[in-house]
């Protein structure tokens, strides 16, 4: 009851007392927020054991002998070589957590009553639902950093310690067979010497046989870019072309087929500079799947110019956008199926069984179209986002049945 004279005061126009915020979490907020966040944090722990145990069994042997290559101590390379892989494993496996994290959260709850008790002070399921959008901002800005910067950054290190799958695959170093190319109308056979400063060996160029007319064949020992942009310095280089009687077409206009073509060697040069629309990021991260790429040269090879830019550049760096929300979307949707699974007294184990195996199709559906925009099948854009919009889709549908009246 106001006080006689703060009431006397109000009529009169004076000062107001202010009234007492409500926060906007509250105890029974932070609470939620700290359960959702232990128990993806335990899940993602859980994964990361299985994960090591499965790993070291096969790769332990290996790191080991890495640490004696480098005279390094065992248990500490070997301490390295795992947080490279829960950098790398987390990135994977996050977003999982999340679901089973918050899903197994809610279901707790539901278990110990706690939802009837809080349903009861007035505590609605929406307000729920702002408690896990936090939960998501915070899980989603890890996510985008885990993506961005993190696991390139962890793969990368393990590829130049020669640790592990990275190290053998990701590792700098000439590849062992040649590699074909198309660029600038030409054909090109050479071997990728991958590194910050990449070259090509054993080099054959076909220029003009993209247009159906070979006209001629420049082969090289080595090439490496030149130091005009789009420029490639080739070395030891022979000239095989037509002669010029040679090139008379045929009686019908056409130029003469390749096989009844005849190539002789025009000129030998110590040196020569070509135009190659080969930008050196593509070979110093070629045959890598560009998700592992860190971001500068990830956006170097999403450009116009690249003209070797495969569907998985832009699948990757749609993905990465998309990664804010993908924890958060599937956090959502585990705090949405839980409370289906009953109320009160009545929680049915069926019931949770179906709802835990739609969130993992759910999740298996993530994986499919990521792997459908890598290929180019879905575009960059709608493989990345399509998750996020079915687990968005789960929700509101989740949202709906708890709706109805019971």
């Amino acid at each position: 009851m106001r006080a006689p004279g703060t009431a006397l005061a109000f009529l009169a126009g004076g000062p107001r007392v202010p009234r007492r915020r409500t926060p906007v979490l509250g105890l029974i907020g932070r609470r939620i927020l700290f359960t959702h966040l232990k128990a993806a944090a335990l899940v993602m722990t859980m994964f990361l054991i299985v994960a090591f145990a499965i790993d070291l069994a096969q790769t332990l042997d290996g790191v080991l002998a890495r640490a004696d290559e480098l005279g390094r101590s065992r248990a500490a390379l070997v301490a390295t070589y795992l947080g490279f892989r829960a950098v790398d494993i987390a990135t994977r496996l996050f977003p999982v957590a999340c679901f089973i994290g918050v899903f197994a959260a809610e279901l707790m709850r539901l278990f110990n009553r706690e939802t009837t008790v809080i349903a009861a002070a007035g505590w609605s399921p929406r307000q729920t639902l702002v408690v896990v959008c936090l939960f998501a901002a915070l899980t989603g800005a890890l996510q985008v950093s885990l993506e961005r910067w993190w696991r390139p950054a962890a793969v990368f290190a393990q590829a130049g310690l020669q640790l592990g799958g990275y190290g053998r695959r990701f590792a700098d170093g000439e590849l062992g067979e040649p590699s074909w190319f198309v660029v600038n109308g030409a054909a090109l056979k050479a071997r990728v010497i991958r590194s910050a400063t990449p070259a090509l060996a054993d080099i054959e160029l076909y220029r003009g046989v993209v247009a159906g007319d070979l006209r001629d064949v420049i082969v090289a020992r080595h090439g490496e870019p030149g130091e005009r942009p789009g420029f490639w310095r080739f070395t030891d280089v022979d000239l095989w072309a037509r002669l010029p009687a040679e090139e008379v077409p045929r009686s019908d206009g056409t130029p003469p087929a390749f096989a009844q073509t005849s190539l002789y060697l025009i000129s030998q040069y110590p040196s020569l500079e070509l135009r190659l629309d080969i930008v050196p990021e593509a070979l110093t991260y070629y045959d890598i799947a560009a998700f592992y790429l860190p971001q500068a040269p990830l956006e170097v090879l999403a450009r116009d110019s690249n003209p070797l830019k495969g569907p998985d550049v832009d699948a990757a760096l749609w993905r990465r956008w998309a990664a804010f929300f993908l924890p958060g979307a599937y956090a959502l949707l585990g705090a949405s199926l839980a409370p289906v699974a009953g109320a009160g007294r009545v929680v049915s184990p069926l019931r949770i069984l179906v709802l835990a195996l739609a969130g993992y199709l759910a999740l298996v559906a993530t994986k499919v179209s990521w792997a459908m925009g890598e290929i180019g099948v879905l575009s960059g854009f709608t493989s990345s986002w399509l998750s996020i919009a079915l687990a968005l889709a789960g929700v509101v549908v989740a949202q709906r049945m708890l709706s109805r009246p019971h």
